[in-house]
C-alpha cells in the first residue's frame, strides 16, 4: 500500500493543477455564443380573415445549427363574432443555404408543418417554399425587422 501512497499524491497534484488551468482559461475566453433576438412583422394574406399579423422572433443563428424561434400569429377577424384568434408557437430554427440563397426552416415543437422565410436583405424576411423559391400570389408575404 505505501507504494501507491506517491502515485496517488501525485496524481491528485496533477489533477489539481489541470483543474486550475482549466478554469483560468475559461476566465479568459470570451463568451460568443450569446444569442441576440431579433423581431419581424408583418400583415400576411388570409383566406378567411382580413389577415395574419405575423410576430416573428429569432435568435441569432449560423447555418447549418439550431436555435429558437417564438412566433405569434393573429388571425384578424378570424372567429365568427369578428374578433381575432391569436395562435403561439415555438420551436426551432435552423438557417440553410439554397443555392446563393439563405433562409430560415421553423419547426414548431407541436409537431406541426415548418415555415420558412428567405432572408431578402438585413431588415426582410420573405415567406416562401421549402427551395426558399417566392409564392406566387399577388400579396405581400413580407415581415420586416421592428426595433425593440
Amino acid at each position: 500500500m505505501r507504494k501507491f501512497v506517491p502515485t496517488i499524491i501525485l496524481s491528485a497534484v496533477l489533477i489539481a493543477f489541470v483543474i486550475k488551468e482549466h478554469r483560468e482559461n475559461e476566465a479568459l475566453t470570451p463568451v460568443t455564443n450569446q444569442l441576440t433576438p431579433t423581431t419581424y412583422r408583418g400583415l400576411l394574406p388570409a383566406a378567411d380573415c382580413a389577415g395574419i399579423d405575423y410576430t416573428l422572433t429569432l435568435n441569432d443563428s449560423i447555418v447549418g445549427a439550431d436555435t429558437l424561434f417564438a412566433l405569434r400569429m393573429v388571425y384578424i377577424e378570424g372567429d365568427n363574432n369578428g374578433g381575432d384568434i391569436t395562435f403561439d408557437s415555438r420551436g426551432r430554427q435552423q438557417q440553410f443555404e439554397v443555392g446563393t440563397r439563405r433562409g430560415f426552416r421553423l419547426m414548431p415543437d407541436d409537431g406541426d408543418v415548418a415555415t420558412y422565410f428567405a432572408i431578402v436583405n438585413d431588415t426582410t424576411l420573405q415567406m416562401v417554399d421549402s427551395t426558399l423559391n417566392r409564392i406566387d400570389s399577388p400579396f405581400s408575404y413580407e415581415l420586416v425587422r421592428i426595433n425593440e
